[in-house]
């Protein structure tokens, strides 16, 4: 069994109030390639609730809130189920939103740790571009507030 940690990160020209407010829902709606976000058990912003995201290309995958923090403006979560299945074992995330002092944005960054026992490098560049194309689609998000 392998371990792998794959960190993207992206500063944003919004304080970090306002992109927290779209990182905090843990829903990925500003995301172009999710179709749909619902919560499954337990309340939006409780450790503990199942979250179901369905993808436009069809993939479902629900996930559990692990941990949430608003004074750190942090997120973290694990991957529970996929439909179709992932190669992977167990993938947690976490999400961190930092103001960065000198001219008030935000630096965002987004980190998933992997098991697996079939641990490709297809996996690594998958999650690398999918955590890039949602940073894209999170500045068009903030840039309209």
């Amino acid at each position: 069994m392998s371990s792998t940690r794959v960190w993207e990160s992206r500063v944003f020209p919004a304080t970090a109030d306002v992109v927290w407010t779209h990182i905090r829902p843990a829903d990925f709606k500003f995301w172009s390639a999710v179709k749909e976000a619902t919560v499954e058990n337990g309340n939006p912003g409780e450790v503990g609730s199942i979250r179901k995201i369905t993808f436009k290309d069809g993939t479902v995958q629900k996930y559990q809130l692990v941990e949430l923090s608003d004074l750190h403006k942090s997120v973290t979560y694990e991957i529970i189920e996929s439909n179709p299945p992932v190669p992977i074992l167990a993938a947690v995330h976490t999400i961190r939103v930092k103001k960065i002092t000198h001219d008030n944005s935000t630096l965002v960054e987004w980190e998933s740790d992997y098991s697996s026992s079939d641990n490709t490098v297809n996996v690594i560049e998958d999650s690398r571009f999918k955590k890039q194309e949602a940073f894209e689609d999170l500045h068009k998000a903030v840039a309209k507030k």
